[in-house]
């Protein structure tokens, strides 16, 4: 199934376990975050490569949940060795609800046993085609309000290269510069693709990852964003901070860049900066990040007053990767 139908699944009842396979990372982390979102906010999240010892895997699928309603155990790697397969399928009659168990592969043979006994739980994730892509282009535009003209469309496609990271990057960042009721035209898409001359949400991203302090406050602080544009700036930053903390994790298998590239769905040629970043910044920190960042967001949405004082609050707390604290934005709404 794809990842439409995925979704039609879910929102009747999660099935125990689920294989998520395809070379088109943006797809697997859309269909393993749908299966989290259908767990609930309560549900705890483990997750292993595909070396993990059977007995570790065994003990994560059938003991009852530490802290949360669920657990989701993720199996992650580029492909299932046959022993690990010979595990999982020993297991799969004992995994029953509230534990769940994810498989995400990059390829798998689909003629193994567990395939087969899979066939009816599996979410194919390989690269769109074009008219796929320009349904994506439409989708993400039109999820931010983004009224774009055939043509503008047609240059994002040629500019994202048949990633979908890199369109939902470019519509993320387009979003920000177009005014409302202004149409997103293929001149803007062409120029915001190259230099901007003036705000440009990636740079923004690079300098606070890098620690360029000043620079980045500088910015935010002349970023032509409206309130109601700043929580998409947000969004932007964190999922700027997830390629990083993606790319620390997948790091551990020394991938090449190749393959790395194709993982996060990062432009091979920015990513020895994202690469930079990444080596700058231990786990906590980036969870410290991502956390700063979800408070902001909570914040921002119940009310937070002066938001564009606390998004230079925000910036300058990540450049400083919280090493004088972590602002509680939630403590500065009123009533709190």
């Amino acid at each position: 199934m794809n990842l439409a139908a995925w979704r039609k699944v879910l929102e009747k009842e999660p099935p125990p376990v689920v294989l998520i396979v395809g070379s088109e990372a943006s797809l697997r982390r859309r269909a393993l975050r749908a299966m989290r979102d259908a767990l609930g906010v309560g549900a705890d999240l483990e997750r292993y490569g595909t070396d993990v010892p059977a007995d570790e895997l065994a003990n994560a699928v059938q003991t009852i949940p530490f802290f949360g309603d669920a657990r989701l155990a993720v199996l992650e790697g580029e492909t299932l060795p046959a022993e690990q397969g010979e595990t999982v399928l020993k297991l799969l009659p004992h995994i029953r609800p509230p534990n769940y168990l994810a498989l995400v592969l990059e390829r798998t043979d689909k003629r193994t046993r567990l395939c087969r006994e899979l066939k009816d739980s599996t979410v194919e994730c390989e690269p769109l085609k074009e008219v796929g892509l320009r349904k994506a282009a439409r989708h993400f535009l039109d999820e931010r309000g983004v009224n774009a003209s055939p043509q503008a469309v047609e240059q994002i496609l040629a500019v994202a290269g048949g990633s979908l990271d890199a369109l939902e990057n470019i519509s993320e960042s387009l979003s920000l510069l177009v005014k409302p009721g202004e149409e997103l035209t293929a001149e803007l898409v062409t120029q915001a693709a190259g230099s901007v001359p003036g705000f440009d949400p990636f740079r923004l991203c690079d300098l606070i990852t890098n620690g360029r302090k000043a620079e980045a406050c500088l910015l935010a602080a002349r970023a032509p964003v409206s309130q109601e544009e700043i929580p998409r700036l947000v969004g932007l930053l964190a999922r700027h901070y997830r390629i990083l903390q993606l790319i620390r994790f997948v790091s551990r298998r020394q991938p090449t860049d190749k393959e790395l590239a194709r993982i996060t769905g990062v432009n091979p040629y920015f990513l020895p900066g994202y690469k930079k970043a990444a080596r700058r910044h231990t786990t906590e920190e980036l969870w410290g990040a991502q956390l700063a960042l979800l408070d902001f967001d909570v914040a921002g949405k119940r009310g937070l007053p002066g938001l564009k004082t606390a998004l230079l609050e925000l910036v300058y707390a990540l450049a400083s990767k919280g090493s004088e604290g972590w602002p509680n934005f939630l403590k500065d709404l009123p009533g709190a």
